[in-house]
Order: structure tokens, then sequence, then C-alpha cells
């Protein structure tokens, strides 16, 4: 087959159910469209339409040639939009599924820096927090948590739930700070209770002698993670949540971080997305912006902190050593 002009009209013909509607989407005329399908059929060896004066239908070998023909012509698209991504401007609609807790606590609030950055592209953000088909639903990709099941999709992990306890600036100044686990049982505590199961969340503390997990006296029990913080934000007690999902609230002075010698690394964080040989331009650019977002928000300040100071303090001893 020496060109796609042939398979691209083909496609635009199915999907305007009619030769002459075709055309004119095309600026050609109904006999040059109907020539370019007999030359195609030819070409092939197969039949792609049952025609009569009245009605239009694909033969079983047209639907199934449909089928890849459309498919290889996206993938064209995307390839061309992959190859010019860095000389222009991703465009377009994006579809995205995402767990929403993720949705609400972290994309929502940095997407205005998503739509500054990449104002071309439309978002349609699906909130799921139950199993669902990427492919058969048509979704760009997906942001999921945890262990991922077997499955042909590419996975790229972005971070981690790193859990924080945190409170109100209010609340600790009314209630004192905890500096210890034992110290929690003097405190009011909030904790996400399973929707599901009813079951409280074990809170999870990273220690010296390794992770320990603590069932909490919780003051209150909410089966909504937002409204979790958001009841931390009001000042109703101390939390234990991922630092992704209190990040804007830290940032504005609204939460803060305790005990950030218990911070544990909890399930992983990916985004998910079908196989494929070209990525177009959006979506590359939705995977870079999340990667850099999470990279940021999953990873308390305080514990980069501790790195950086820990770092120096071996670098200053090989100094001293030396010296």
């Amino acid at each position: 087959m020496e060109d796609f002009s042939a398979i691209s009209v083909f496609v635009r013909v199915v999907e305007a159910k009619s030769f002459s509607a075709a055309a004119q989407q095309l600026e050609m005329t109904p006999s040059g469209v109907s020539r370019a399908i007999a030359r195609l059929e030819e070409q092939i060896d197969a039949k792609l339409f049952f025609r009569s004066t009245r009605t239009l239908r694909l033969t079983d070998d047209g639907a199934a040639f449909y089928a890849r023909c459309r498919d290889i012509l996206a993938d064209l698209s995307e390839a061309k939009e992959a190859l010019g991504y860095s000389r222009t401007k991703p465009s377009g609609g994006l579809r995205i599924a995402v767990p929403t807790a993720i949705g609400r606590g972290a994309l929502i609030p940095n997407f205005a820096k998503f739509e500054a950055q990449f104002p071309d592209i439309r978002i349609d953000m699906s909130m799921r927090d139950f199993p669902f088909d990427l492919n058969e639903e048509g979704f760009d990709c997906a942001i999921r948590m945890g262990a991922l099941e077997d499955s042909d999709l590419i996975a790229r992990k972005i971070g981690y739930f790193n859990n924080v306890l945190c409170a109100s600036p209010d609340y600790l100044q009314q209630y004192g700070t905890p500096v210890s686990i034992e110290d929690l049982k003097k405190h009011r505590c909030i904790n996400f209770v399973d929707p599901a199961t009813r079951r409280p969340y074990q809170w999870q503390f990273d220690t010296p002698s390794g992770r320990v997990g603590v069932d909490i006296d919780a003051h209150m029990l909410i089966n909504d993670g937002e409204s979790v913080i958001q009841a931390a934000v009001a000042g109703l007690g101390i939390v234990q949540a991922p630092h992704c999902l209190a990040a804007i609230h830290l940032a504005q002075g609204l939460l803060q971080i305790v005990m950030t010698d218990t911070i544990s690394t909890g399930s992983p964080l990916w985004v998910v997305y079908p196989q494929k040989r070209h990525l177009s331009a959006r979506v590359q650019a939705f995977l870079e912006w999340v990667t850099e977002l999470f990279s940021r928000t999953c990873e308390p300040m305080c514990r980069q902190a501790a790195e950086r100071s820990r770092i120096e303090q071996a670098e200053q001893a090989q100094l001293a050593a030396v010296a």
C-alpha cells in the first residue's frame, strides 16, 4: 500500500456513515471517495462495504479492517505529536482516572499550575475507587495505589504514601505536642475507618527498632480520608495521613508535622497507561508534571532536611578525619 490516503478515506466513510458526508468532510467529490475505496478493496483483496441506494454497512472483513485502521491512524497521529513534543504546545483532551482522595487532596489543589503550563490541554478526570479496565473505558492514564496486579499496562512509580502525624497549630497550642508514640494516649486522635469493613486504620511508625503498628484509641472516627484531614485543620485532633494529601495544608501553615522521626513509608503510588509505541504529547506532559508533583509532595520536607543534615554531618566527619 503506497500511502495512508485510502485508509484515511475509508475510516472517514465509516465514521461519517456515508460516502457523500465523508466527501464533504474531506473536500473531495463522492466519485473520488468511491474510487479510493475501490482501490483499497482491490489492494487488500476484500470487500469492505455492503452498499445499496439506502444503506451502507461494513462487511465482517470491513469491520475488522476498520478497527485496525482506526488504531493505526491514531498511532500515526500520536507519533507525530510525540515527535514534535519539544517544539509544540501539547493540546487536546486528556482522560485520566484517579482515586477520589488523590484527586481531591493532591491534584485539584495543584491543577492551576498545570493549566498555566499547558493551557491547551482539556482535563477529563474521573474519580474511581473501584477496579476498572483502562483500555476498555478509553482512559489515557490512571493513578493507582499499592501493589499492582499483572496487566498489559505500563506502570511508572511516582512516589510513596509517606505517612505523617500532623495537627493544627491551634490544637498543639492548646494540648501540647506529642514527642513519642506513648504520648499519643494523652491526645485527641482522629482516625480513618475503612467504609467497606468499618475497621479503623492502624497507624504505622518507623522507629530505630523497625516498623511498628499501633491501634489508636481515637476520639473521632471518619470514613472519608479528605474529611479526616479537614477535621485536623479544624483543630479537632491529631491525624496520620499521607504527606501528599496533607501537603497543601502544611504549606499554608494550617497543619504542622509532629514526631518527625517516626514518619513511615506507606504504599507505592503509580501512574499506569496503555502500551503504545508512541505517547501523545498531552500524555507525556501530564506524566512529567504529575511525577514532579509527587516527587515534591510525597517526601516530607522535614525528612528531606534531616537527610541533608545527615549527609552534611558525614561529609564534615570525613573532612575532620582527613585533617
